[in-house]
């Protein structure tokens, strides 16, 4: 009953989202209008005029494009409590994120506004898109299993700055509250494996329907549920599981280990594309992967085409189907023209939908740790000081979970002189990129989602001939240094294999 009441509520926003469908163009031009006005007295909005930007042409060509370091010094004196910097609002929230090339970690701000309009928005709106395409549902028969992040800290000025997950978690409202598990109390635990051990008690007794989240998360999960009850397929434990809505990685890798899993359930998979910087996009359509662009959440978009080196930012209404895109995003939180680093394609233009390519900078990302370029070699350079080593080159790649495994990222190195220990050198790298990289560490924390990482030494020369037999004499062709290719990393090792 309680379903049928929701999805009758929820009407009147399915007719919004599908108004999306043919009015998207007039939808963001009316929301850069709003944008601009909220930021105009700010000291972004003020040092670039936005009193005079009546136009998005004149906003693109007066605002440049802004990087993480551009913005990190309003960013910096947001957290220590100063205010209409870049939102007109004293915004307490920030999403902990992966680092830059000088930072472990960055911290994007999450106004009021944003929260709402966003955050809280989109999951009302997946919800109601679930419940549209599935009127069978019973998704508030039971519970809602959601695992996520520990409750935020609060930096000395009084900021809460902590992983989205938890930040959302902990910004709950009392009837969601009632109609998720764990309890909160469990949810807001920061040590994953305590809370593994308190809430394992509580939902495999409990009429779970759905689950939501990483999907690495819940490998771990389901795999100490399955060691404990002794149940393979978990549908003997939860019958009446109907959905997982998953986001954050590529779903692909795990797959079939869900399918195993719930082997005897008619298991519905609905990704949504959420980050720190926002909710944008959602699936509207079990056989089609792609995600429906959310275009009156708060943010406005603009892409760039990355094979075009001449290529401006245009808006959502002059792009193009199959395309590849880097996304930049205005929102309100006062992320001005910001570049997220993401990489989309548009499948379709009526209505607009996207899938995720990618990242513009290489980078390792099977379970949330979104390892970059600069992190690794960094960790590589702290781990060659401690050991008294030289690397002559390296590359990288993740290896996607197994049923009694966790993923890893399996490293190829070619040393100039082989450590003493190689265990010893795994280990310090490890730590390294823990220190690095905050989003890996919380990943590594007593193996939680990522195990160890393996060292596979190269022989002699391995990366020279393999850079010959692209024919590479220009010298265009470079070492991936972190490969999401598996037929490449592949390909390596198996010339390691040979000998020269």
């Amino acid at each position: 009953m309680l379903t049928i009441l929701a999805n009758h509520f929820f009407q009147s926003r399915i007719k919004q989202i599908e108004r999306t469908y043919t009015d998207a163009p007039v939808i963001q031009e009316k929301l850069y209008e709003k944008l601009i006005q909220q930021g105009k007295n700010t000291c972004f909005g003020e040092k670039y005029g936005f009193k005079n930007l009546d136009s998005y042409s004149k906003f693109a060509k007066v605002v440049p494009l802004q990087s993480y370091e551009q913005i990190q010094n309003y960013i910096e004196r947001t957290l220590q409590g100063e205010k209409n910097l870049l939102w007109p609002e004293k915004i307490k929230w920030f999403a902990q994120s992966s680092g830059t090339t000088g930072a472990k970690s960055k911290f994007i701000p999450i106004s009021n506004a944003c929260y709402h309009s966003m955050h809280l928005q989109g999951a009302i709106d997946t919800i109601a898109i679930y419940l549209h395409l599935n009127p069978a549902s019973r998704f508030f028969s039971g519970k809602a299993l959601a695992i996520g992040a520990g409750k935020s800290k609060k930096n000395e000025y009084g900021m809460n700055i902590g992983l989205l997950s938890g930040i959302l978690n902990e910004r709950m409202s009392l009837i969601a509250k009632v109609l998720r598990t764990p309890d909160h109390k469990t949810a807001m635990l920061d040590d994953f494996e305590l809370k593994m051990k308190q809430m394992i008690p509580q939902i495999i007794r409990q009429n779970i329907v759905s689950f939501s989240g990483i999907p690495s998360w819940y490998q771990v999960l389901f795999s100490a549920v399955q060691n404990l009850t002794g149940k393979e397929d978990l549908s003997e434990i939860w019958p009446n599981m109907e959905v997982f809505i998953h986001g954050g990685v590529s779903f692909e890798p795990y797959q079939k280990i869900f399918n195993n899993m719930f082997p005897n359930a008619n298991l519905h998979y609905l990704e949504v594309y959420n980050a720190s910087e926002g909710f944008f996009a959602f699936q509207n359509d079990f056989s089609d992967k792609s995600l429906l662009l959310m275009t009156d959440h708060g943010t406005f978009y603009e892409f760039i085409d990355i094979e075009d080196i001449n290529s401006n930012a245009i808006p959502l209404w002059e792009v193009k189907k199959g395309v590849k895109y880097e996304m930049i995003i205005t929102n309100n939180s006062g992320l001005w023209r910001y570049r997220i680093g993401d990489v989309v394609t548009f499948t379709s233009i009526n209505p607009y939908k996207i899938l995720i390519c990618g990242r513009t900078k290489h980078f390792l990302n099977i379970c949330g740790e979104e390892l970059m370029v600069t992190n690794a070699d960094n960790a590589i350079m702290i781990a060659c000081n401690a050991c008294n080593i030289h690397v002559l080159n390296y590359t990288a790649t993740a290896i996607p979970p197994t049923k009694d495994k966790n993923a890893y990222h399996q490293w190829l190195i070619e040393f100039k002189e082989k450590p003493h220990d190689i265990r010893e050198f795994q280990r310090i790298l490890d730590q390294a990129l823990c220190e690095q990289n905050s989003d890996y560490e919380s990943k590594r924390k007593h193996n939680i989602a990522l195990d160890m990482p393996e060292i596979v030494i190269a022989r002699k020369n391995l990366f020279n001939d393999w850079l010959k037999s692209k024919d590479s004499s220009s010298g265009q062709e470079k070492i991936p240094r972190l490969i999401q290719n598996s037929n490449l990393f592949n390909e390596l090792l198996s010339l390691n294999k040979l000998s020269v």
